[in-house]
């Protein structure tokens, strides 16, 4: 008679006896079930242990490049505070909320430190690193590159309606260049793209913030080296699409980020926000040399605003324009060209 009717415990493979129903591998028992090879388990699994180590060093590859260096946390911790660092690092934002800093105090650099400031909803650590990363290729290292991110998008699509170029932004920014001055002692470099071109240039020259008359301190030109702005709106926004441009925030000023004190109102001839005009009313306190990037097709910020190239900064040492180029890819195609305007080279 079957054992298994008379209620006996059926012996399993491995020797012990278990309580019907309880064996693992109780329904291996009438069917016929391959048995892996020992050597092809052992290649599985190693091919595993593999797949888990790269995942690993992709993701300690991803935390190096994230945040600040330890050296540069240490010494901001120091002449800073806690505080103050971490308002500006943004760990919230994980690996895409800021990067910068020496391996170590005794580390020397061969360029002038460059401040990436990124543009209307994104984060530092998506475009910014992206050219950061390429110029460590081209010989910069981490410690001659640094960035933060002023706002949030998290992940909002449509968030670059809500941004202003508000005081906040703009003391973030301003903090970071001076805390990368004194840090290394050296001139700093900026390259600012879209919104963060004009957010970076209040930075640099100081003064009262226009929707709060928060007085920031005095212009910090003395602490530049070469300023390079890339599809900056410097004279407001007038998006090109299908070749022809349009007075956006002329139409629709009720918008945040077309608004007429901190926002890029403008199109409505001669009439433009304050934090513009702010930005405007002076020149040659971007940087010891300043550059700018545009292009005739850009449909973010356009070309022409009240007969005015928006791009362009009074008193620039010279200019790149694409005539084919879009926003994003204005400052994509254009790392090279950067990099030629930061270190003298032709362009």
């Amino acid at each position: 008679m079957d054992e298994r009717k008379r209620g006996h415990r059926p012996i399993a493979r491995d020797g012990v006896q278990h309580a019907h129903g309880t064996d693992p591998g109780w329904q291996r028992w009438d069917k016929k079930v391959p048995v892996i090879p020992a050597q092809t388990a052992a290649s599985a699994s190693g091919a595993m242990r593999g797949v888990f180590l790269l995942a690993i060093t992709v993701a300690l590859f991803d935390v190096a490049l994230a945040f600040f260096s330890t050296d540069f946390t240490q010494w901001l911790d120091k002449h800073h505070g806690v505080g103050a660092r971490q308002w500006i690092e943004r760990a919230d934002l994980k690996s895409t909320g800021s990067f910068g800093g020496r391996k170590d105090a005794n580390q020397t650099l061969a360029h002038n430190p460059v401040v990436f400031v990124h543009g209307v909803s994104h984060t530092v650590g998506t475009m910014m690193k992206e050219a950061a990363m390429h110029y460590w290729w081209k010989g910069y290292t981490e410690a001659e590159t640094y960035g933060i991110t002023y706002d949030n998008p998290k992940g909002d699509k449509m968030r670059w309606m809500k941004y202003t170029m508000e005081c906040d932004h703009v003391k973030r920014i301003r903090f970071l260049i001076e805390a990368v001055h004194a840090y290394t002692g050296r001139p700093v470099d900026v390259v600012a793209f879209s919104m963060g071109v004009p957010i970076s240039r209040k930075a640099i020259l100081g003064g009262h913030c226009v929707e709060n008359n928060h007085y920031i301190g005095a212009p910090i030109t003395d602490k530049m080296g070469t300023y390079v702005g890339v599809a900056g709106p410097n004279k407001g926004v007038a998006p090109v699409l299908m070749g022809i441009p349009y007075a956006l925030c002329a139409m629709s000023p009720f918008l945040p980020v077309c608004n007429p004190v901190d926002g890029l109102f403008s199109g409505f001839c001669p009439f433009k926000s304050r934090f513009i005009d702010d930005i405007n009313r002076s020149s040659r306190y971007e940087g010891q040399r300043i550059y700018t990037i545009g292009s005739t097709m850009d449909e973010v910020v356009g070309y022409y605003v009240c007969m005015e190239v928006t791009t362009r900064i009074k008193g620039q040492n010279g200019e790149k324009i694409f005539k084919d180029k879009k926003h994003d890819p204005t400052f994509k195609s254009s790392f090279d060209t950067q990099l030629a305007m930061l270190n003298g080279w032709p362009f």
